[in-house]
């Protein structure tokens, strides 16, 4: 089948601030509604966000990422089917506008730099608020905090960045360091790693930590877990336990971006309470046995979040305070 796209013209910075979770509510509006408009601009957006991430992973040149745009136009030329008109920037305004970005602060974006290594005083990195902020590190480590998060590192001025405390949940990409390894003290757990991505959550039930690259060291009640991607590590009943889950929907929370790869109704349930703090409540359980959903969606609010169980589940998803109530149809 093919994706039709909306005609409608969007400005390439627009959909990027949208992306990094940094657009305003006028903008995130505009961009909403553009999604909503056809299959094919929901395509757009997951192709545009993965040149954008790659360039932020790999650190790709800007002939790189410039070839990465063109193959994806060329790629909906070639589909015999109207394209949605993007302004493209050139690489220097594409590369102005990614460091804007990073400068504005819209959601709390800080730079720092290193100027000693004696301990001092915690100081209060992020501060709690109601959207995503991310902050960047001193040696270029990413960190995503959850809304209603905080985290607290010793002063900048004296402390080499690399120790943070957190209170809530965070998605970290930590820059590999050999000699100084990277640690997140949490309640009850703290997590050491030399380079890594991973997220850690802690709420009322449990404290956890969720790999996506690289080995990771959980510390829990003097018991120790080496960890690998797809594995998280939880503190339950003052024990600290392994399992296996998909990494990826535990930080998904960060961008909206979910890819669901053969996913039961129960993870759904743990997904939705750890991600969100909704409570899952299954009318009919029997019909919903043996189901599993797989497909990416984009999920931005409560509005795409049950429109998008829905349709996955062929099953009634509603929101009721902060209850999320499925349903056979």
């Amino acid at each position: 089948m093919s994706l039709h796209h909306n005609t409608n013209e969007l400005d390439y910075t627009i959909l990027i601030r949208f992306i990094e979770g940094k657009a305003s509510p006028e903008e995130t509006e505009v961009i909403v509604a553009w999604l909503k408009a056809s299959p094919g601009n929901q395509a757009l957006y997951f192709q545009v966000k993965d040149i954008l991430d790659q360039e932020l992973a790999a650190k790709i040149t800007a002939a790189d990422a410039d070839q990465s745009w063109q193959r994806v136009l060329a790629q909906l030329s070639a589909a015999d089917q109207p394209v949605t008109t993007v302004k493209k920037l050139s690489w220097l305004k594409y590369a102005a506008a990614i460091l804007l970005l990073i400068l504005a602060g819209g959601t709390g974006v800080y730079l720092f730099m290193h100027t000693g290594s004696r301990p001092a005083a915690l100081v209060t990195l992020v501060h709690k608020k109601a959207s995503v902020q991310m902050v960047l590190l001193p040696d270029s480590t990413r960190i995503w905090v959850k809304p209603g998060g905080q985290v607290k590192m010793r002063d900048i001025k004296e402390g080499d960045g690399r120790e943070v405390w957190l209170e809530g949940s965070a998605y970290f990409e930590v820059v590999k360091k050999a000699q100084t390894p990277f640690r997140v003290h949490v309640p009850g757990m703290t997590v050491t790693v030399l380079g890594t991505s991973f997220t850690v959550n802690e709420d009322k039930r449990h404290t956890a930590v969720v790999v996506n690259t690289g080995l990771i060291k959980a510390t829990a009640f003097n018991r120790e877990l080496l960890l690998h991607p797809g594995e998280r590590g939880m503190v339950v009943d003052s024990q600290i336990q392994m399992d296996h889950i998909n990494p990826q929907l535990y930080a998904a929370w960060k961008d909206g971006d979910y890819k669901f790869e053969n996913t039961t109704i129960d993870e759904i349930k743990e997904l939705l309470y750890a991600n969100y703090g909704y409570q899952v409540e299954i009318l009919q359980p029997k019909k919903f046995r043996g189901t599993r959903i797989s497909g990416r969606v984009l999920i931005t609010d409560d509005i795409s979040l049950c429109k998008a169980l829905g349709a996955m589940l062929e099953a009634d998803v509603r929101k009721d305070g902060h209850r999320i109530i499925i349903q056979p149809k």
